[in-house]
């Protein structure tokens, strides 16, 4: 298998196939806001993208969270959570699943100088999600279903991939954009893990949270260019706004 992938290497896309900036504007807009009045579709689909690109998990690693008060535990003032997985679970990599441990964003300072909730914290939509979800829930497990005839039942792996795809293609939609083609659920890892090295997260951080006992694992196989525009961008981009100028 060795000499195999030495004749034909196995190549990969560096370039994003989704745009994080968009997403991430899409989801502080309708149908995702206000959270609380959002639908429970929308809701859960909300909650579990940001809770993949927050902790940059595998879909099986989130699909093993519980409410169970033993393996969710929230700060006072809903400053942070701490989730932690079934104890039943089985993990890929034995030792793999981590307890996940999120911070809450800061209220925003708005115009008037009063403060308002931040629309992308993913404590508040977790926390939004869980008391919402108790009136239909019949399993502890995080995500449950919110539709007929599966309502209140736990979600499969597959389902939850499905939640997180729509839920980034929704975000492209609702602003009139076309959502790209191919969209994996799986990409949610490599592109929140390549803008943390790029905002100076360190590897061994990075490490740590995604469960990769090696930084050559996200070399070899997450790491997107997620960088500045272009040299050719940035100078074109500078020349045409001097002529423009003039």
């Amino acid at each position: 298998m060795k000499g195999a992938r030495r004749l034909l290497p196995v190549s990969r896309s560096l370039v994003p196939l989704w745009d994080l900036a968009v997403v991430l504007n899409g989801l502080k807009m309708t149908p995702f806001e206000p959270l609380e009045g959002a639908d429970m579709k929308h809701l859960s689909l909300k909650t579990v993208l940001l809770l993949a690109l927050a902790s940059a998990k595998r879909v099986s690693d989130i699909h093993a969270l519980s409410v169970h008060p033993s393996c969710t535990q929230f700060a006072p003032g809903q400053t942070r959570v701490l989730l932690k997985p079934n104890p039943a679970f089985t993990p890929k990599v034995v030792g793999s699943c981590t307890p996940i441990d999120i911070e809450a964003f800061p209220p925003q300072l708005v115009s008037s100088g009063e403060q308002q909730q931040d629309l992308l914290c993913p404590v508040r939509a977790l926390h939004t999600y869980m008391d919402r979800s108790k009136e239909l829930r019949l399993h502890d497990q995080l995500f449950v279903s919110w539709a007929k005839p599966h309502k209140g039942k736990p979600v499969t792996k597959q389902r939850l991939s499905h939640w997180i795809v729509e839920a980034i293609a929704l975000a492209y939609t609702s602003q009139n954009l076309q959502a790209p083609l191919g969209l994996r659920a799986h990409s949610t890892r490599g592109l929140a893990t390549s803008w943390a090295l790029f905002k100076g997260v360190s590897i061994q951080d990075i490490c740590a949270a995604a469960s990769w006992s090696s930084p050559l694992t996200f070399v070899r196989f997450y790491r997107l260019d997620v960088s500045a525009p272009s040299v050719a961008r940035a100078v074109l981009g500078t020349l045409l706004s001097r002529d423009s100028t003039c």
